[in-house]
């Protein structure tokens, strides 16, 4: 029991430091004086206005992705509801971004509730199936590293519809591919990159580079609704979102070997032949 207990620790600790920076955070932000528009609530931040859902938004990520950057792989059962989250909440946004025009006024509202919604719904369903969670976990590095090839140049590497879309089938196999084959160390990979990469697109809510805005245009069916440039800065959040996955990475894999008995793999919990014993 004093084992156990000791190993949940750094959790508990990596969980106060996130909330003393979310706090943090929130006190520097809630400061500002609160403006009611014709596009709902705003706040001055930094020479941008940012909406009251881009606030909720960006917690929801930042949350969500330090946790996945940085113990991800090393306490997996959170992080099969999280990655559920993904996505559920991937699904509902790349259904509603398609359809945003007719949801009226309230858009933003809408699809923040619903995809929040969705992604508990889906978190907590794939609570109770660990095993295809893992696999899920290796097509969303894939959907995550195409959007992040794709935003490097302007309005989109590939800008044809189907082109995107065969490049997100395609990085999606390949990363269910390498999960199967790879598991302890694709699941690291993944959990680290994902997570840096949901980091930076809560940052870009406050930023306002355009990374935010070119990965929602990259999910639209229909042709892109505004240009977004590949500016230095754009560049440079995508720089950083591999910079921050490398060190992540090498983080996980450093808490994994001071403790390398509290830590198997799915596959190695679970060995073939049990099917869908794993679950």
């Amino acid at each position: 029991m004093l084992k156990l207990n000791n190993q949940r620790n750094p959790l508990n600790n990596y969980t106060l430091l996130l909330l003393s920076i979310l706090v943090c955070l929130g006190e520097y932000v809630f400061a500002a004086p609160i403006e009611v528009g014709a596009n709902g609530a705003t706040i001055q931040f930094v020479g941008h206005q940012i909406t009251v859902q881009g606030i909720v938004f960006s917690i929801v990520l930042f949350v969500t992705g330090a946790y996945l950057c940085f113990v991800g792989g090393v306490y997996q059962n959170f992080t099969m509801f999280i990655v559920g989250f993904y996505l559920g909440a991937t699904v509902a946004f790349v259904v509603l971004n398609n359809v945003d025009e007719k949801l009226g006024d309230n858009s933003d509202t809408i699809m923040l509730v619903v995809c929040i919604v969705v992604g508990i719904l889906a978190g907590g369903l794939l609570c109770c199936c660990f095993f295809l969670a893992v696999y899920i976990l290796g097509i969303l590095l894939g959907l995550f590293v195409a959007s992040w090839i794709l935003s490097w140049s302007s309005n989109g590497l590939i800008q044809t519809t189907w082109g995107r879309a065969i490049l997100y089938i395609c990085l999606g196999i390949l990363g269910l591919v390498l999960m199967i084959f790879f598991e302890r160390i694709i699941f690291v990979i993944s959990t680290a990159f994902i997570g840096s990469f949901a980091i930076f697109l809560g940052i870009d809510v406050y930023a306002k580079t355009g990374l935010l805005e070119l990965v929602k245009q990259m999910f639209r069916a229909k042709s892109l609704s505004m240009a977004v440039d590949a500016t230095p800065q754009l560049r440079g959040m995508l720089g950083g979102v591999l910079g921050l996955a490398i060190v992540a990475s090498l983080i996980q894999w450093l808490i994994i070997r001071r403790d390398k008995s509290g830590y198997r793999g799915w596959k190695e919990r679970h060995p073939r032949g049990y099917g869908w014993k794993r679950v």
